[in-house]
C-alpha cells in the first residue's frame, strides 16, 4: 500500500488428513512426541505474545481520550483506502468526505469550514436571543436592541418607518429623473455618497490602511481593485444598437420605480416577481457593460499583488487624467465628499491650498486603475447611470426590508456584520488556558523550525539570515479573542445609538463605523486596541497574517475541531498537521514574495542584500514554474496562475514544512504519542500528513466545483497534492517511491 505495514492476525486455517481407500502414506507418532510437539508450538507463542506485547505493541499504544475518539471517526469517514496513498493523496484523505458529511446549507457545496460556520452561527443566535446580563459590556445589549428590533420588523413590515431612507436618498440624488440627457452625471458626488451611506464600493474600493513607510503613525486612505462580477446573461432578443438604450430607457425606469416600491413594501402584488435582474436586462448595452466590466476586474486579479504606491492627490490626478478628455475624474472633489462630515479634519486639509501635495493615499495597482477609467471613458454616460442604480437597488435589496427576503435569517446576518465584534463575544469562554499554552508552544516550535531552516539555507549570506531572525523575534501572535474584550467594546460602541428605527439603524450604523476606523487617518494607532477591528473578528472561520504589524492572529472560530482539538490529551500530530501548518502558514508569509519587503518593524524598505533577494527570485520561479497551468478539472477553461498563486504557494510549503518538524520537536520533548484507535496501522508522522489533508476536503455539487478566478489560493486540491509531491518528509513517512505521482522525479522546489 505504501504505508507502514501492519500485523495482521492471520488464523490457521483448519484441516483434514483424510484417508481414503487410494491413500497410502501414513505416519505414526506416539503421544510423549506429540505432546512435547504441542507444548513447544503453545511456548512459541506465548513467547511471541509476549515479545509483541513488550518490544513492539508498546509502540502501539491507542488514545482513548474523547478527542482521539472524535478525531479517530472524522478521519474514518474523509478515508477512502481504495486508492493508493502515492497515487493521489487527496483522494485517499478526503474520498469519502462528501458521502459522510452532506451539505447543510443552501450553497450545494460544504467544507469544514462552512460546518464550523454554521456551529459557530447557533452559537451566536442563542447569545442574540439570550436576556441581557448586568456584567455584560453595554455593546452587547445594543447589539441585542438592534436584532431585535430588526427581529420585529420582520412580524410589522407596515409599521416601519422610512423618513431615514428617503432623507439619504434625497442626499445621493438618485431619481428617473438623473436618467435625463439634461442632468449631469455627477459621478464623484454620487460615488462618494453612495460608499457614505451605503457602504458601496463602485468601479473601485476605498478603505483605510497603515502608512507602508510607518506603519504605527497614522492610516492612509487606500484605493484599490473592485471585484466587479458580472451575474446576469445577456437576454437573446436584443439588439445592441443605439436605439435600444432609447427604447429601454422608459421601461428601465418603470422597473427601477417599482423595484424601489416593492423595497419600501408598496404594490406588493403588482411586482411580486420583479428581480434586479430584470432591470438591468431591458437592454442589452448595460449587460455588455457589466460583461467588459467584470473582465477589466478578472485581468486585474490575474497579477500578482505588488507593494502598493503612496502618492500625492497630484499624482493620482495626473494618472487618471492620461486617458483622455472624454472622461474626468476630480479626485479632490470626490475625497472631499467623503470626508465632509466622516472626517473633518482630512476635509480641512483637502479644502486648503496645499490639498495637491497631500500624501493622503495608497494606490494598489495604478495600470489597473487607469484602465477602469478606460473602459468607462468608452462608455456612453447613460449606461453609467443605468449601472450605478442597478447596483444601489442591489445592494438595497439586501438592506432592506422585502416579505420575500426579509426574514430572521436576514436579521442575524446583518447584525452579524455590522456588530461583528460584539458577535464574536459569545465565545469569550470557549479557550482555556491550557489550550492558549498549548498553542504558544506550538507557534515557539514552529519558529524554532523557521529559525533551524534559515539557519541551513545554503543560498542566502549572513547578513540577510540575521535579519530574517531579527523580524522573526518580533513577529506576535494573537489566539482566539482580546485579552481585553470588555474594554475594547465598550471604548468602540460607546457613543453608538442603537433606536427603535430598524432604517435609521441600518444608516447610522454604518457611518458610525467609518468614523470610529477613520478617525486613524489624523492620529496614531493603537495596536494593542485595534488588533481584532481591521477586519479580524473572532466569528470568521480563517487566519492572517498582517504584514504592517508582523502579527499573525488566529480567531477562536478556526480553533475548532477538526481543525484543532482543544483537549490536552487529543493526538498532537493532527494539531501539528493542520493548525501547526495554519500558524507556519500565516509566519511564513512575513517572508513571502510581498512579506519580505516588510520588515522587522512592518515598513517597506530594502532590507535584504541584493545578492539574497537574487537567489529568492531564482528559487520563487521553479514554485511559478511548478503550479503554472495546473487544471483540477481537465475540460475546465480554469487553470492555476502560477504567478498570482506564488504568495500563497510559498506558505503553504513552507508552513508545512516548519510545522512537520516543530512536531518532530514536540516528540523529542514529551516522547512518543499513542496511536488512533481504527487507525493504529498509521504512524505520528503518517497522521501529521493526514491531518494536514483533511483540513482541505471540501466538495461542490452545482457549477465549477473549483472555482478559483478570484482568489490567490491554489483549488483546495492542489494545495494537497502539489504541496505534498513538492515534500521529502511526506514522501518518506509514506514511503512513496521516486516516479508516483506523489513523489514525482522533478526537481522539488524548494526556498527554504
Amino acid at each position: 500500500m505504501g504505508f507502514e505495514e501492519h500485523i495482521e492476525g492471520k488464523g490457521i486455517s483448519s484441516f483434514t488428513i483424510s484417508q481414503n481407500k487410494n491413500g497410502n502414506i501414513q505416519k505414526k507418532y506416539s503421544k510423549k512426541r506429540i505432546s512435547i510437539s504441542i507444548l513447544t508450538v503453545i511456548a512459541i507463542f506465548l513467547t511471541s505474545i509476549f515479545i509483541y506485547y513488550s518490544y513492539i505493541r508498546s509502540e502501539f499504544t491507542i488514545c482513548q481520550s474523547e478527542s482521539c475518539l472524535q478525531s479517530a471517526v472524522t478521519l474514518i469517514n474523509c478515508i477512502n483506502e481504495t486508492i493508493e496513498p502515492c497515487e493521489d493523496f487527496y483522494e485517499f484523505a478526503c474520498g469519502m468526505f462528501k458521502i459522510n458529511y452532506p451539505y447543510y446549507s443552501d450553497t450545494n457545496e460544504n467544507s469544514w469550514s462552512t460546518i464550523i460556520s454554521l456551529k459557530l452561527k447557533h452559537i451566536v443566535k442563542k447569545f442574540l436571543n439570550k436576556e441581557n446580563e448586568k456584567y455584560e459590556p453595554i455593546a452587547v445589549h445594543k447589539t441585542r436592541k438592534f436584532y431585535q428590533v430588526c427581529l420585529n420588523s420582520t412580524k410589522d413590515q407596515d409599521s416601519i418607518k422610512y423618513d431615514p431612507l428617503w432623507d439619504v436618498w434625497k442626499k445621493v440624488g438618485l431619481n428617473t429623473d438623473y436618467l435625463n440627457d439634461s442632468v449631469p452625471l455627477e459621478i464623484e458626488t454620487i460615488l462618494a455618497r453612495l460608499r457614505i451611506y451605503f457602504n458601496l464600493n463602485i468601479f473601485f474600493k476605498i478603505y483605510i490602511n497603515d502608512d507602508l513607510r510607518n506603519s504605527s503613525s497614522h492610516s492612509l486612505l487606500t484605493i484599490d481593485r473592485n471585484l466587479e462580477l458580472n451575474k446576469y446573461k445577456e437576454r437573446n432578443n436584443m439588439k445592441p444598437n443605439k436605439v435600444d438604450i432609447e427604447e429601454a430607457l422608459p421601461r428601465f425606469s418603470e422597473y427601477f420605480n417599482l423595484l424601489v416600491d416593492k423595497l419600501l413594501n408598496r404594490n406588493q402584488t403588482r411586482i411580486k416577481k420583479l428581480t434586479v435582474e430584470d432591470l438591468v436586462n431591458t437592454t442589452n448595452e448595460l449587460v455588455h457593460f457589466r460583461e467588459g466590466l467584470s473582465k477589466v476586474s478578472h485581468d486585474s486579479y490575474n497579477l500578482i499583488n505588488n507593494i502598493p504606491e503612496v502618492i500625492t492627490l497630484r499624482e493620482l490626478q495626473e494618472s487618471t487624467d492620461i486617458i483622455g478628455d472624454k472622461f474626468k475624474f476630480n479626485w479632490i472633489l470626490y475625497l472631499k465628499e467623503l470626508t465632509r462630515d466622516v472626517q473633518p479634519k482630512v476635509y480641512e486639509i483637502l479644502t486648503s491650498e496645499n490639498a495637491n501635495n497631500y500624501e493622503l493615499l495608497i494606490v494598489h495597482k495604478r495600470d489597473h486603475l487607469n484602465k477602469i477609467f478606460s473602459f468607462l471613458s468608452q462608455t456612453p454616460t447613460i449606461i453609467l447611470k443605468m449601472y450605478i442604480l442597478s447596483r444601489v437597488v442591489s445592494t438595497l435589496e439586501y438592506k432592506l426590508p422585502s416579505r420575500e427576503t426579509f426574514n430572521s435569517e436576514h436579521c442575524f446576518s446583518l447584525t452579524n456584520k455590522l456588530f461583528y465584534m460584539v458577535t464574536g463575544y459569545s465565545m469569550i469562554n470557549s479557550l482555556d488556558n491550557s489550550s492558549k499554552a498549548a498553542l504558544t508552544e506550538m507557534t515557539d516550535n514552529i519558529k524554532w523550525a523557521f529559525r533551524k531552516m534559515v539557519q541551513e539555507a545554503s543560498w542566502m549570506d549572513d547578513e540577510t539570515k540575521n535579519a530574517i531572525l531579527r523580524k522573526l523575534y518580533n513577529i506576535k501572535t494573537y489566539f482566539g479573542y482580546p485579552n481585553s474584550y470588555d474594554n475594547i467594546l465598550n471604548s468602540f460602541f460607546e457613543n453608538l445609538n442603537v433606536t427603535d428605527n430598524h432604517i435609521e439603524n441600518i444608516i447610522s450604523i454604518p457611518i458610525f463605523n467609518k468614523k470610529s476606523s477613520w478617525k486613524y487617518l489624523t492620529q496614531d494607532r493603537d495596536w494593542n486596541d485595534q488588533t481584532w477591528q481591521v477586519q479580524i473578528y473572532p466569528t470568521v472561520v480563517n487566519a492572517f497574517s498582517i504584514y504592517s504589524m508582523t502579527a499573525l492572529v488566529l480567531p477562536v472560530s478556526i480553533l475548532q475541531a477538526p481543525l484543532y482539538y482543544n483537549e490536552k490529551n487529543g493526538i498532537q500530530a493532527l494539531n501539528y498537521g493542520s493548525m501547526g501548518f495554519t500558524i507556519g502558514h500565516e509566519l511564513s508569509h512575513s517572508y513571502d514574495n510581498t512579506g519580505r519587503q516588510y520588515n522587522e518593524l512592518g515598513n517597506v524598505a530594502q532590507w535584504w542584500t541584493n545578492k539574497s533577494v537574487e537567489e529568492y527570485t531564482k528559487r520563487a520561479s521553479c514554485l511559478i514554474s511548478h503550479y503554472d497551468g495546473i487544471k483540477v478539472v481537465s475540460n475546465s477553461s480554469s487553470a492555476v496562475n502560477g504567478t498570482l498563486t506564488l504568495n500563497e504557494n510559498i506558505a503553504d510549503i513552507t508552513g508545512l514544512k516548519e510545522a512537520y518538524y516543530a512536531y518532530l520537536r514536540y516528540v523529542d520533548i514529551h516522547g512518543q504519542e499513542p496511536r488512533l484507535p481504527g487507525l493504529e496501522r498509521y504512524s505520528q508522522e503518517q497522521l501529521f500528513f493526514l491531518g494536514y489533508a483533511n483540513q482541505f476536503c471540501h466538495y461542490k455539487d452545482n457549477g465549477d466545483q473549483f472555482n478559483y478566478n478570484f482568489t490567490q489560493h491554489s483549488p483546495d486540491v492542489v494545495r494537497v497534492r502539489k504541496v505534498l509531491s513538492l515534500s521529502p518528509e511526506f514522501a518518506k513517512a509514506w514511503s512513496c517511491p521516486i516516479g508516483t505521482p506523489m513523489n514525482p522525479k522533478k526537481d522539488k522546489c524548494q526556498i527554504w
